[in-house]
């Protein structure tokens, strides 16, 4: 097991306030519940929260610095003063030669399991418990009928001690990488006006019968993509939904605003008026400023589609002038009076 001090980031010599401002951070990014997909968070959630528990009691963080218990919280005999064992040479030593050495008296053997025994608590402290049982396992078999060591046939056994390493870094690293993961899969789904602003809850069904609820929020704009994610990621991928909106009798989205078309007469559009527009949510007066033409275009806040923080898009009306269904004399002769009155 990794030592503690590195599994949460912070120095030897970090106070109480920094190693718990670091545990915070890491437990939040590596909580199982925000990586459902990711099979290794709750181990390493797991290995975040025992290193905080080990440092945070003055206590156990002491006795862990002086080497009487390790990276487990488990007792062991702290390092002789000034006869530091080298690991690596340890291992190499262990794995034996070409040349066979005389058998170990009684007391090289215990030096020889002691040595084992730090060489594991390294594996451990770099790898964890699978390596070191694995290492464990390997070292026995290269053991002959004599119980003397042989040379091992595992690449790297004999090399350079950092090479040995750094070859044992890389196929743990090859054997434990995660599966790739699967292609997302595209949806498309078409909404009602009223449903993008009101919000709605749709399914997915993965494979056969699997399904999977997810929401439509209030105010998705037309275009917007939801993502849905795998029940089961070792077999489906996510699912992207693209949402489009449905064409409306009075209305059209952009983005977050909405407009509308509303025809007024020649007099509204001269002198000015007001009429009532039925806009998403309800009916609404709309003021028609004085000679308004066919190119006005009236918008009234907040009575979009929601946005981010309470807040609503704008509704534009485009005014459009019509002339009455049947010819009006009145409106006739006022055209041919104003008409002489311009030549003359």
């Amino acid at each position: 097991m990794r030592s503690p001090y590195t599994v949460l980031g912070v120095s030897s010599t970090a106070k109480a306030g920094d190693i718990k401002s670091a545990y915070r951070q890491l437990a939040k990014i590596w909580h199982p519940d925000q990586n459902p997909d990711d099979p290794q968070a709750g181990s390493r959630f797991a290995e975040i929260a025992h290193a905080y528990k080990l440092l945070i009691d003055p206590e156990l963080r002491l006795r862990f610095d002086k080497g009487y218990i390790d990276a487990r919280g488990r007792r062991q005999k702290p390092p002789a003063r000034g006869n530091t064992a080298n690991p690596f040479k340890t291992f190499k030593e262990s794995t034996g030669t070409a040349q066979a050495p005389p058998r170990p008296s009684a007391a090289n053997q215990s030096s020889d399991a002691l040595d084992e025994a730090k060489f594991e608590d390294m594996v451990v402290h770099i790898f964890g418990d699978a390596a070191a049982k694995k290492t464990k396992e390997q070292a026995a078999q290269n053991k002959d009928q004599t119980g003397q060591r042989t040379k091992t046939d595992a690449p790297g056994m004999d090399e350079d001690p950092l090479t040995t390493l750094d070859t044992l870094f890389k196929k743990w690293k090859a054997r434990y990488k995660p599966k790739t993961k699967l292609a997302a899969t595209q949806h498309q789904i078409e909404i009602s006006l009223e449903t993008a602003f009101a919000g709605h809850e749709d399914e997915i069904v993965f494979g056969e019968n699997e399904t999977v609820a997810y929401e439509i929020p209030a105010g998705t704009i037309d275009g917007a993509e939801i993502v849905v994610p795998s029940p089961n990621p070792q077999v489906y991928g996510d699912t992207v939904v693209t949402v489009r909106h449905q064409p409306h009798a009075r209305l059209r989205s952009s983005g977050s605003d909405l407009h509308g078309d509303h025809p007024i007469e020649l007099a509204e559009a001269v002198l000015g008026g007001s009429f009532v527009y039925e806009g998403i949510d309800g009916p609404l007066r709309v003021d028609v400023p004085e000679w308004s033409g066919s190119d006005t275009v009236l918008e009234i806040k907040d009575k979009g589609l929601p946005t981010r923080f309470g807040k609503r898009g704008k509704l534009h009306v485009h005014l459009r002038v019509m002339l009455p269904e049947k010819p009006d004399p009145h409106l006739k002769d006022l055209m041919r009076s104003s008409k002489k009155a311009w030549y003359l």
